[in-house]
């Protein structure tokens, strides 16, 4: 069943590299920009600003610098833009240990029902960013003013969510509020879920004040 992997970085590192990125860490985001603009070649419109980024790995460094520095990385972008930017930077924090970041694992698995519940007990719609921090759970990614919603009419569907040390304290409250109800539904799939896998994971990231990054695995 599809949901979400959880995984989380060193939030001090990760700061660190968006403000001060070295040349290794722009060298890196730029072959992840490269590797997502051929596979997306012939999927911009004409006039899509992105058309005017080099392509070429070494020439896409300024482009890079320029946008991490930024406190909105999508708003000015078009839909194409926000995946190929989103896939770029995810793709490039989950598969490079160059970087830095002291990435880890904190839980291969937790399916999309098992935060419907927890969601819709906190009083907004599953898969869609409300007020609760929980509800930003796989569907915001990291300095996104206007999230994604999941919308067929959409091209831009989030993969993924990353979340600083105190969004992780708010859901971990919201966790601990709706947990006797969550542990008393009929499914014992979401219960294991809920108890094995979502709570113990965003406890140890909490206590160890680490950025969460949730992976949506489809």
């Amino acid at each position: 069943m599809a949901g979400y992997v959880i995984y989380s970085l060193d939030w001090h590192k990760f700061c660190a590299m968006i403000e001060y990125p070295t040349p290794s860490q722009l060298a890196i985001f730029s072959d992840s920009v490269a590797e997502e603009l051929e596979n997306m070649e012939g999927e911009f419109d004409d006039d899509d600003p992105i058309l005017d980024w080099p392509t070429a790995a070494d020439s896409l460094s300024s482009v890079v610098a320029d946008r991490l520095a930024r406190a909105d990385w999508y708003s000015d972008l078009s839909e194409q833009g926000r995946q190929l930017w989103e896939s770029a930077f995810y793709v490039a924090c989950m598969r490079s240990e160059d970087l830095n970041l002291d990435f880890r694992v904190d839980s291969d698995g937790v399916y999309w029902d098992v935060i419907n519940h927890i969601v819709r007990q906190l009083g907004d719609r599953p898969e869609k960013p409300g007020n609760s921090a929980m509800s930003l759970f796989g569907t915001v990614p990291y300095r996104c003013s206007a999230p994604p919603r999941k919308d067929k009419r959409s091209y831009w569907t989030s993969m993924h969510s990353m979340h600083p040390p105190d969004e992780v304290h708010r859901m971990l409250t919201e966790l601990r509020k709706v947990a006797p109800v969550i542990e008393t539904v009929k499914d014992e799939g979401v219960r294991e879920q809920f108890c094995d896998e979502l709570l113990p994971a965003i406890e140890r990231v909490a206590k160890d004040g680490r950025l969460l990054f949730v992976q949506v695995d489809t």
